[in-house]
């Protein structure tokens, strides 16, 4: 009896797309705080658009410069399941609600983007998860603390955003071996 490797390609990581999820985090988080130190002008609400899109763009189009290896099908499924709700909700949220400058509209905005998180932890890992927990509890905070400025909420979005960013592009490889195949070797 001999043992071999599978043919299965090693995974370098659990959550091969950590890497792809802290380039798109941190994009994210810059936006924000970049938004909030320019509130003063009357179209900083655009930063926040254009941070969306850059980290989509960037986490659609760089996913193989930022990965550890092919993500299983459970996690290529909650990358997808996690852009498609991003975008219906975020659409949903331009037809329902079009003063893109209001306070509720930013906030449903980050509770949006906190609920996304929750799927693309599946193949992001648990600190995207906590991140998720925090994003939706700082919007709901927002939502209901109307006395405190908008500013405050916005800066810790953002810098919550680029803290677990800079933590998720710090994983490293470890390597998983795939998995050993048991041979018989046949002799009589």
């Amino acid at each position: 009896m001999s043992t071999s490797s599978g043919s299965v390609s090693p995974r370098l990581h659990p959550f091969p797309s950590i890497l792809r999820s802290g380039v798109l985090v941190l994009i994210l988080g810059v936006s924000s705080v970049s938004a909030v130190a320019v509130a003063v002008y009357p179209h900083s609400y655009l930063i926040y658009f254009v941070g969306i899109v850059a980290a989509a763009l960037a986490f659609t189009f760089f996913k193989d410069r930022y990965k550890y290896g092919r993500p299983t099908t459970a996690q290529l499924i909650a990358i997808y399941v996690a852009l498609i709700l991003g975008v219906l909700l975020l659409i949903g949220l331009f037809v329902f609600m079009p003063d893109y400058r209001s306070r509720n509209f930013l906030l449903l905005m980050f509770l949006i983007i906190g609920i996304v998180f929750v799927p693309l932890s599946v193949a992001s890992g648990p600190l995207m998860l906590l991140l998720a927990a925090l994003c939706i509890a700082n919007a709901l905070l927002g939502m209901w603390l109307h006395s405190i400025s908008f500013s405050i909420f916005g800066l810790v979005d953002g810098v919550l955003k680029i803290i677990f960013g800079l933590l998720m592009l710090r994983a490293r490889a470890v390597i998983i071996p795939a998995p050993a195949v048991q041979a018989d070797a046949g002799i009589s």
